[in-house]
């Protein structure tokens, strides 16, 4: 008996030892495949201090669903706007006394800029003396013509005096008021003449009174000098070029296959060597109505607002046209789309307690412009994605990556 319960527990001992193994291993698998995932669900991140990012100057922008434009690169050239470029020349011959201005000289509508010493202008206000005499005397017989008139009316009425003489007085009045108006229309083309000769305004005790002035059209720049004091000149002789202050052009050669975006009004950015930093803006005024032959090119002039004066004529500049917006797709900033060990990725960031939890996120990148990279799956990326300094952070997203691999290399087994 004693030996017959021992076999029957040695055989359910046998049973249960199987299932047991069995269980161990189940249990036990997922936590080998928690402890060592797939390299396929590694994410890159790291964490930037605030104090960082205000060193690297990282900013973040977000991934927004825009019309693509097509972008057009072109040399380009700042130039002068000859609608608002006026080159001053001289009116009279005479002999130049003083030049009042340099070149770069900016200067105020009305503000002297060379005077001319000339025998015109004496000439010009003897005439005016003349013609102002000439109309004080034409005034005086009107008048009398006038008492003329009334008193031969008074003496017809009175039958003391003849019809005869009554028409002749009025006669006389009718020229008398014609040399009138010939006295006072010769005196107000002396006077023009004297203030095209002598434009009015201020002066100072140091310019002759008898010099012709030439003066500032309009508020503005002067471009070009070519007066010299003591030059003689005749009239139209070039003096000084003065355009407009802001008043620029950017002047670029567009291509037949872009002039469909070469439009009025059309966005144009810009960037010169001098200001390599910033970026302009421009608007397309004038477009070329032919093409040249050669080069199968249209002159295109975009209207550039320079109000702070921080660029010049004759600058080159490296242009961005814009063409008109198409379909709607997701975009970044350019400068955002990174290569990272062979993949295409966006930086995002977070804002934590502190500074930005930083990720790569693999992106497809389709068409690209200048300022933009358009991202045919950028619905999957919900974070801001890092603009300014994405090199530094996605270098170090790489070095906290290098410091983990490093950690978990030299930890023990």
């Amino acid at each position: 008996m004693i030996i017959a319960r021992f076999a029957r527990a040695l055989t359910r001992v046998a049973v249960a030892l199987p299932v047991a193994a069995l269980i161990a291993a189940c249990s036990a698998s997922p936590k080998v495949e928690s402890a060592e995932p797939s390299s396929s669900s590694v994410r890159d991140t790291a964490f930037l201090s605030d104090v960082a990012i205000a060193a690297a100057g990282v900013t973040v922008d977000s991934v927004r669903r825009e019309l693509w434009r097509e972008t057009w690169q072109l040399p380009a050239r700042l130039t002068l706007d000859p609608t608002f470029t006026q080159a001053l020349g001289s009116i009279v011959e005479g002999r130049v006394t003083q030049v009042l201005v340099q070149v770069g000289d900016r200067v105020r509508r009305g503000q002297v800029l060379v005077t001319i010493h000339s025998h015109e202008l004496t000439d010009a206000h003897n005439a005016l003396a003349q013609a102002r005499a000439g109309r004080t005397e034409a005034d005086n017989a009107a008048q009398l013509a006038g008492f003329a008139v009334a008193r031969s009316e008074r003496l017809f009425a009175a039958q003391a005096g003849s019809m005869a003489d009554l028409e002749r007085a009025r006669a006389a009045k009718v020229a008398a008021e014609a040399g009138q108006r010939r006295a006072t229309a010769e005196f107000e083309r002396a006077s023009e003449l004297v203030a095209h000769l002598r434009a009015p305004g201020a002066l100072s005790s140091a310019i002759d009174p008898e010099d012709v002035i030439v003066r500032a059209p309009f508020d503005g720049v002067i471009v070009a000098r070519e007066a010299q004091p003591g030059a003689v000149v005749t009239p139209g002789a070039a003096l000084i070029t003065v355009s407009r202050t802001g008043s620029i052009l950017l002047a670029m050669h567009v291509p037949e296959s872009a002039l469909s975006a070469a439009v009025l009004g059309a966005e144009v950015q810009f960037t010169v060597p001098a200001y390599p930093a910033r970026t302009f803006t421009a608007r397309v005024t004038r477009v070329s109505p032919t093409l040249d032959s050669l080069t199968r090119t249209a002159e295109v002039f975009a209207a550039v607002a320079n109000r702070d004066g921080d660029l010049r004529a004759e600058m080159t500049a490296a242009a961005s046209l814009f063409g008109q917006g198409r379909d709607s797709t997701f975009v970044v900033p350019a400068a955002s789309v990174q290569d990272f060990e062979g993949d295409t990725v966006v930086v995002t960031g977070v804002p934590r307690q502190g500074g930005l939890l930083l990720e790569a996120v693999r992106v497809h990148v389709g068409r690209r412009a200048t300022a933009l990279s358009e991202l045919t799956n950028g619905g999957a990326v919900r974070a801001p994605v890092v603009h300014g300094g994405a090199a530094v952070a996605k270098a170090e997203i790489l070095r906290q990556r290098d410091a983990r691999a490093g950690a978990q290399g030299g930890a023990p087994e």
